[in-house]
């Protein structure tokens, strides 16, 4: 009885690790297929903040600023509908803990974001964009060093602190330096890691 229930234990334990080991390698297999959307987003929003830069900075047409604005709602919408169909209609054979995780990491992150929008603008009694800019910058930060310690990926978590450099430098200038800091920052914290990630998707 007793090479029974020991026998029963070790094929519950080796059952066990197996299910886990395919519990993280799912995990980490999704991820590296949502490297896509962090270049789809950091792409749109780097583009957005660089022609903010750009047009304050440098004397533009009129026509040019039409088709940017045209160019940028579209582009909007494309990302927004891509990540809709990635999040909720690609199909998955598990969902795992961190994933869902990472979208509520996410959306605290939007949410605290709009939050600190209608504070500034009832206190300050007008949106201060030169204050929210790095403010939007740190939830960002936070946002890619939490998604990197979920899924144990070290180059999240060094985006999340390269981005809250970015903010910190980003506080001491303008708000059409900030855009271009932010433009920039984007490029390595989401386009770049993305980039890795969607190459090592099926490694």
């Amino acid at each position: 009885m007793n090479t029974v229930d020991l026998e029963d234990i070790s094929f519950d334990e080796k059952k066990s690790l197996q299910v886990m080991k395919t519990a993280i390698a799912t995990s980490k297999k999704a991820l590296m297929q949502d490297g896509i959307l962090l270049i789809l987003w950091g792409a749109g929003f780097s583009v957005s903040n660089f022609w903010n830069y750009y047009k304050n900075a440098y004397l533009t047409a009129w026509w040019m600023r039409n088709m940017m604005e045209v160019f940028q709602i579209v582009m909007g919408s494309t990302i927004i509908g891509l990540t809709i169909y990635f999040i909720f209609f690609r199909k998955r054979k598990v969902t795992t803990f961190a994933a869902i995780s990472t979208r509520f990491v996410w959306i605290g992150v939007i949410l605290a974001h709009n939050i600190n929008v209608m504070i500034t603008k009832s206190i300050l009694s007008e949106i201060n964009f030169i204050l929210l800019q790095p403010l939007q910058m740190v939830l960002i930060g936070f946002a890619l060093f939490a998604t990197g310690g979920i899924y144990r990926y070290y180059i999240l978590l060094a985006s999340g602190i390269v981005m809250w450099i970015a903010a910190a430098t980003a506080a001491n200038f303008d708000l059409n330096i900030q855009f271009l800091i932010r433009s920039v920052a984007e490029i390595i914290c989401f386009v770049i890691p993305g980039t890795l990630m969607y190459a090592a998707r099926k490694k």
